[in-house]
């Protein structure tokens, strides 16, 4: 059954539980700890970490190498994590990623189609495999021996560990959004009614 993606993902979701820093505070809160205030200020998940002041800090280093360290593609990353987006439920995490995953090559098309069922078809040998690692981590939080053979026969040993470390790392900024009740920024409410205008609920 087709479903609007935009309104079933978040019914009865209600108002934030949890108001993310004014941009201000947040200014002024970074330049009291001698610290820059990034281009993610923006973003209300960011301004919302902020409320733990050291967790925010201690997570900065990882999403930089997930982003600009790591051999992992910018395509499988983004394929990864909407999927995860998608998954998880999390309207917040996915829209912010359409416009991710538009920066990193995929068609309006393609990330349409990572929200739903099996995704489609037309996929290369290495994004099924990227989409059925995510599946099998969120269905059984293991995979079995054939995906993992899949997965180390194509990928270097590196960017397994780190394709691993995305799905787990974007299923928790995915379900601290879900439970925080985020609200969506314009830009990524745009995005995602742009390529999502209808797909199936998660399971």
């Amino acid at each position: 059954m087709q479903q609007d993606i935009v309104t079933s993902w978040t019914a009865d979701r209600g108002a934030p539980r949890l108001a993310p820093l004014g941009r201000e505070e947040y200014r002024r809160r970074r330049e009291a700890a001698g610290r820059p205030v990034p281009d993610s200020a923006q973003l209300n998940i960011s301004r919302t970490w902020a409320h733990s002041p050291g967790l925010a800090e201690a997570q900065a280093p990882l999403q930089r190498y997930l982003f600009s360290g790591s051999a992992l593609s910018p395509r499988l990353r983004e394929i990864a994590i909407l999927r995860v987006g998608w998954r998880c439920r999390s309207r917040y995490e996915f829209a912010q990623h359409v416009l991710f995953a538009r920066s990193a090559g995929l068609t309006d098309a393609e990330i349409g189609a990572l929200a739903g069922g099996d995704a489609g078809p037309g996929w290369s040998e290495l994004d099924r495999l990227v989409l059925d690692v995510v599946d099998e981590l969120h269905a059984a939080h293991d995979l079995t021996d054939e995906t993992w053979d899949r997965v180390a026969g194509l990928l270097p040993v590196g960017e397994v560990v780190d394709l691993l470390s995305v799905i787990g790392r974007y299923w928790t900024v995915s379900v601290v959004a879900n439970a925080l009740r985020l609200d969506l920024e314009q830009p990524a409410a745009t995005a995602l009614a742009e390529v999502v205008g209808s797909s199936e609920e998660p399971t």
